[in-house]
């Protein structure tokens, strides 16, 4: 059920699906993307105080979206039935604080990976000169890679692309001209800024690793709370590389809001990790994921 190609098709056939089972589940479009694509938030549980979990950030890590529908999925379920997910009855917890989901955040870049550059309509020319015989590739239709694209610390890691070699459109790790360039960086930001999320769980992958830290500015509480989820998922604690040290939707949420941010890393191996890897993963964080509602 959950184990299916989630490019834009498939995405939207899930989600209507999910909508009609569970009608207390509301969604609503919050931006488009360079190519005009939906970027769709789904809510679940208290609509005044939630937390936000988003995926699909970077195109090849579309795994962390078939992630991201099962837990909706189950949560529905609970929400419905009072059944459990990993153990523990969530509808009580959802009506405390409810869920935002942000399945996909880069649709371009997941159509990109899954059908070809031809779904990038008129950057298709664009992708095929950067990557002539096909890449991995992280970024949005104008090789912006969105999760160096965030006004935290965009001046710093720009400087590290440069020293990469990365100073013009890419397959990944291209920040854009300036910080909050892209429509689909500006679309996330401004509905978070609407929205007074109360922290954020950004998904990635690969490494098994969490992510909680910015510097100086990390709020108080969240080497606790990360100890808590990593305990429960046998995740480890650690720090991006350099080049990924700032940029990024994370970093971000904790600049702008002084909130906690967390941005797990899921799976091992190399992305795109296969759709094989999700009842694995899924077995692995699931109660992680229902402690991020939780704490």
């Amino acid at each position: 059920m959950f184990n299916f190609y989630p490019h834009t098709k498939n995405r939207e056939e899930f989600e209507n699906r999910l909508i009609k089972e569970f009608p207390f589940i509301k969604k609503e479009t919050i931006g488009k993307s360079l190519v005009n694509r939906n970027i769709e938030a789904i809510t679940i549980g208290n609509k005044n105080k939630k937390i936000i979990m988003v995926g699909g950030v970077h195109g090849s890590e579309y795994l962390t979206i078939n992630l991201l529908y099962k837990f909706l999925w189950q949560l529905g379920c609970s929400y419905r039935d009072g059944s459990e997910v990993a153990g523990i009855k969530m509808k009580r917890y959802l009506h405390r604080r409810g869920v935002t989901i942000i399945p996909c955040v880069n649709p371009d870049g997941t159509d990109i990976n899954l059908l070809g550059s031809s779904s990038a309509n008129k950057y298709s020319s664009l992708i095929n000169y950067i990557c002539p015989h096909s890449c991995i590739w992280q970024s949005n239709a104008r090789g912006v890679d969105i999760n160096h694209n965030f006004p935290a610390n965009w001046e710093e890691i720009h400087k590290r692309e440069i020293a990469l070699g990365i100073s013009a459109p890419h397959n990944t790790r291209y920040g854009g001209k300036t910080p909050s360039s892209e429509p689909e960086t500006i679309s996330l930001m401004n509905y978070c800024i609407k929205q007074n999320f109360s922290r954020c769980y950004a998904f990635h992958s690969q490494g098994r690793e969490i992510y909680y830290t910015f510097g100086d500015e990390t709020p108080k509480d969240s080497k606790t709370m990360a100890r808590l989820l990593a305990r429960t998922c046998n995740y480890k604690l650690s720090t991006p590389p350099s080049i990924a040290d700032g940029g990024g939707f994370k970093d971000w949420f904790i600049h702008r809001f002084n909130k906690p941010g967390f941005t797990f890393e899921i799976g091992k191996g190399e992305n795109p990790l296969p759709l094989s890897d999700l009842e694995e993963e899924y077995k692995i964080l699931q109660k992680a994921l229902c402690l991020a509602v939780i704490i």
